[in-house]
């Protein structure tokens, strides 16, 4: 026999559920469960199907999926705006000053081709990164945290996006917030 109002197990003769207190009438035993809303509490973890919370008697989102999008939007746009800036290297490196000397055209140009290409790379592996947060890729967080960590020395706009994504991604309890919202668990 099932208490109608919360599924507890109940044993033969029992007037009253001893989990909940619903009075237990003739049949009303016998029934099939009904499902109850779950009690309000602080701690039920976030389900697997989805990023929510609850949070006496309200559903809100977890905190890494409160970030993620915001997160993934700023890398995409910072490595955007950092892929511009490549262009426009690469280009005054391939073709040069005209203005300048020969032997300063010969040092800076190869120079300027080197850094643009640097700045490049880092720049479509920052898209890259913010594209595996915002569709949830599974390698997408520790991908991040890497390339985080190597922003944080691109001073101003570079640390603070590496200090944000170290801040949301490597805190206690993100790793298995983001498999979730992956699907890995």
């Amino acid at each position: 026999m099932v208490c109608p109002n919360c599924g507890d197990t109940l044993q033969s003769g029992q007037n009253f559920c001893s989990r909940c207190g619903q009075s237990i009438g003739p049949g009303q035993a016998d029934s099939a469960r009904v499902t109850a809303p779950p009690s309000p509490t602080w701690s039920t973890p976030p389900s697997p199907v989805g990023a929510s919370v609850a949070t006496y008697g309200t559903s809100q989102r977890s905190r890494v999926a409160k970030h993620l999008q915001i997160l993934g939007v700023l890398w995409i746009a910072v490595s955007g705006l950092r892929l511009l800036h490549a262009g426009a290297i690469l280009f005054f490196g391939r073709f040069g000053f005209p203005f300048m000397p020969e032997p300063m055209r010969g040092f800076l140009m190869p120079l300027m081709g080197a850094v643009g290409t640097f700045i490049a790379a880092t720049a479509i592996a920052g898209l890259i990164a913010g594209w595996g947060l915002l569709t949830h890729q599974p390698w997408g967080r520790m991908f991040a945290i890497v390339i985080g960590c190597l922003k944080l020395i691109d001073f101003p706009f570079g640390t603070a996006l590496g200090i944000y994504t170290l801040a949301v991604l490597a805190s206690q309890g993100a790793e298995d917030e983001y498999q979730r919202l992956a699907g890995v668990q």
